[in-house]
């Protein structure tokens, strides 16, 4: 991954080669931004830049040694942080290192890889990946020893949110004092989850999301011949790319989504509590993982509700089926209700992914936007 192959950010990507090329590399950044942006590409092309043993004022050559190892992922100076589960069987902790094969295969294969997608490649079914103190312990003795073939040692960590607090504090002394010629690349989708003290010692590049044209070049390239199906993908992707890819690969679960998200409303609007209970059980055997999905498009659902009840249909993204449901729903999302609908449906998520009980958890969901849906709209 070169910076030729990360789709936009030319401004991003100007800014970190000018700071390697004045050799003014801060020893610990933060990508930061919403999923699919490309923060893991942008860190491996920065890292790449960095180790390569001839750059050009504006990429990493490409040919040289170091960027052949570069590109297969397997560089002895360059390591890797991910969230990983602990296996079901035996007591050893889970670190990265023994994910590190399907780790390269997934990434080479999938730069923009989300969280679901990995937790898919690792077998990780209903457990929620982490990043733990035994992980902490293993990057101190890697970053302890000299680098091998390059003038610095680059650490990335994956969705730095991910770690526990024992791993957090470990990595905030390694920030603070960090060995030679180290830099720490960290990922993030949800800043508010790390620890301020290492929030306050990292620089922060925040990664936006990914213009209309960006997408649709990528797009282009991974799905020749598609472009007509690719217009709409890219409206409701919403400067998501791996959004925009998994629409494009999967029609079927986005139908399911959008039949469950409207049986849902119209069950909460009309107060059949029965049927709400019978939807709460189905939907509990599903897993988490799934449940999150669903509970995030329904999130998607209600923004795009609201947008279009303030007659902004010019910046909605709504495929043909959902618009013309929300023709006749969006009316009932507005100022009064959006954001109390829109906290409620962000909690669940957040108890789903802390192992809570999920058909306490939806029935508890559902209960609460039946209230939500009979406020009235303050203009009214």
């Amino acid at each position: 991954m070169q910076f030729r192959d990360v789709l936009g950010h030319a401004q991003v990507k100007a800014r970190l080669i000018k700071s390697a090329r004045e050799a003014r590399i801060s020893h610990a950044q933060l990508f930061f931004g919403p999923p699919g942006t490309g923060k893991l590409p942008l860190a491996i092309a920065y890292a790449r830049y960095i180790c390569c043993t001839d750059p050009a004022e504006d990429d990493a050559c490409g040919v040289c040694p170091s960027c052949a190892k570069i590109a297969k992922l397997v560089h002895p100076d360059l390591h890797f942080v991910f969230p990983v589960v602990n296996p079901k069987q035996g007591s050893v902790k889970a670190v990265s290192d023994h994910y590190i094969e399907k780790w390269r295969e997934a990434v080479v294969a999938n730069p923009y890889l989300s969280e679901n997608q990995w937790y898919d490649a690792i077998g990780a079914e209903n457990k929620q990946g982490f990043i733990s103190r035994q992980e902490s312990n293993e990057v101190m003795r890697k970053l302890s020893m000299k680098s091998y073939e390059s003038e610095y040692k680059v650490l990335i960590i994956w969705l730095a949110e991910k770690m526990n607090a024992p791993a957090a504090n470990s990595l905030l002394k390694l920030i603070e004092e960090p060995p030679q010629k180290t830099v720490f690349l960290l990922i993030s989708e949800h800043t508010d989850h790390i620890l301020p003290t290492i929030l306050s010692r990292t620089q922060m590049i925040r990664i936006p999301p990914l213009e209309a044209e960006s997408i649709r070049a990528g797009l282009s390239e991974r799905f020749p011949g598609k472009e007509t199906i690719a217009a709409d993908v890219i409206r409701r992707s919403n400067g998501n790319f791996s959004t925009a890819v998994e629409l494009m690969e999967s029609g079927e679960q986005e139908q399911e989504n959008f039949d469950e998200f409207v049986f849902l409303m119209r069950k909460c609007y009309g107060r059949e509590i029965v049927d709400i209970h019978r939807w709460a059980d189905k939907m509990a055997r599903l897993g988490r993982e799934r449940l999150k999905l669903f509970l995030t498009y329904c999130l998607r659902m209600i923004r795009e509700n609201f947008i279009l009840n303030l007659r902004q249909s010019e910046i909605s993204f709504l495929s043909g089926q959902e618009d013309e449901f929300s023709k006749r729903f969006a009316r009932f999302i507005h100022e009064g209700n959006v954001f109390a609908m829109a906290e409620e449906f962000e909690k669940a998520i957040d108890h789903i992914e802390a192992n809570g009980q999920p058909r306490i958890i939806l029935l508890d969901l559902a209960i609460k936007n039946i209230f939500l849906l009979k406020q009235k709209s303050p203009a009214d």
